[in-house]
């Protein structure tokens, strides 16, 4: 398959592209997991409690954003205290990313020590202007 850049302008450089992912169960887990086709630019993420946890005190409930490609590096934190016993399908908590992937990094959310709480998440980004798709 061929790869090809379209004008700066081209609507799929201007209309933001979403994905859906769970995170699991376990303190310390990692999930929501999601690797890039080319170049993107990260703008959120949109949490929501699907299973509830057990804990509700500070630091039980964090989601820590990270890009794995040739490092690891954090990409945003939401603080999800008091969700521990919540009801699931409470609105979505939004929080701002910052980075970019890269073709092949990957995006993914660590759990705090919570061991049953799971959410699924909603990232938004943008494919990088100039970047290559397949044609």
């Amino acid at each position: 398959m061929a790869t090809r850049s379209m004008r700066y302008d081209s609507p799929a450089y201007l209309v933001p592209l979403t994905v859906s992912k769970e995170t699991v169960a376990g303190a310390g887990a990692v999930g929501a997991k999601y690797v890039a086709f080319t170049t993107m630019l990260l703008k959120s993420a949109t949490v929501m409690l699907t299973t509830t946890g057990t804990l509700t005190a500070a630091g039980n409930t964090n989601l820590t954003f990270k890009k794995l490609g040739t490092a690891t590096t954090s990409v945003g934190f939401v603080n999800l205290n008091g969700y521990g016993t919540a009801t699931v399908n409470q609105v979505g908590t939004q929080v701002t990313l910052a980075g970019t992937l890269s073709k092949g990094d990957m995006i993914a959310a660590t759990n705090g020590t919570d061991a049953t709480f799971v959410t699924s998440v909603t990232y938004e980004f943008l494919i990088s202007p100039g970047a290559d798709i397949t044609a």
